[in-house]
């Protein structure tokens, strides 16, 4: 029995289309799982994004997305940050949270790039992700500056100004109540509640390095599930940007 039927009946009720993309954060972590992740979305001809953390690439994660991307070119990488490092020293973590500056901002967001460009060439994509989805207004402005077209948090994040173009994800695969992640009905009805917006376009947030084989299959479910509407398309961030 298919668990996401709740969502097809959301889909056949919605009056306007909608555009999903998947965002898979942590690159550079847990090669094996980003392999088997990536793998599906190659075999089956969709797109994913992979939020690749900068400082945390070793010659293996370089070899292995690399691979990836020549695989087939639904496959696309931008920044996660540079090291995934919280440096807030009160309230919730956060890499680019107010405990530090435009300058510091700035010096490792261009670190950042230049690691990836250096790794992976005209492949990255001008797209930065904040570890933790959290930011202020002089990460904005520090993107800007050095040319970054879209910044992806959590939809229903701080608004930090209208400097750079915004992309958030919605859906959180993973999420948690509590500390504790939500049982597949309850993940069903989180996502039905999404979807029963008027919102046109959805973004799913993965952590490939937190899923096993059991959740990579419940996604592959809700894949199938998206699939077989004919209100649903599937595509990479830098296509919504355009």
């Amino acid at each position: 029995m298919n668990p996401f039927q709740a969502v097809t009946g959301i889909l056949e009720k919605r009056k306007s289309p909608i555009r999903v993309f998947f965002r898979n954060d942590d690159g550079g972590w847990a090669d094996e799982r980003l392999q088997e992740l990536a793998s599906y979305f190659i075999q089956q001809d969709l797109p994913l994004d992979i939020a690749v953390i900068p400082d945390a690439l070793s010659a293996a994660s370089v070899d292995l997305i690399n691979t990836l991307l020549d695989s087939d070119n639904r496959i696309a990488i931008h920044q996660h940050g540079f090291s995934h490092s919280n440096h807030q020293l009160s309230e919730r973590n956060c890499e680019f949270g107010s405990d530090r500056n435009y300058d510091q901002q700035y010096r490792d967001i261009a670190a950042g790039r230049e690691k990836l460009c250096a790794a992976f060439g005209n492949q990255v994509t001008p797209v930065f992700t904040p570890p933790w989805n959290r930011c202020t207004q002089d990460t904005a402005a520090a993107l800007q500056s050095q040319e970054f077209k879209l910044l992806s948090r959590l939809i229903g994040a701080d608004p930090i100004g209208d400097s750079i173009a915004e992309l958030p994800v919605a859906i959180d695969w993973l999420k948690k109540r509590k500390g504790v992640r939500l049982t597949t009905s309850e993940l069903v009805d989180y996502i039905c509640g999404l979807l029963d917006t008027d919102n046109d376009v959805i973004g799913v947030m993965l952590h490939h390095e937190h899923m096993d084989l059991d959740n990579r299959q419940l996604l592959h479910q809700f894949i199938e599930t998206l699939r077989h509407s004919n209100k649903v398309s599937f595509h990479s961030m830098i296509e919504l940007a355009d």
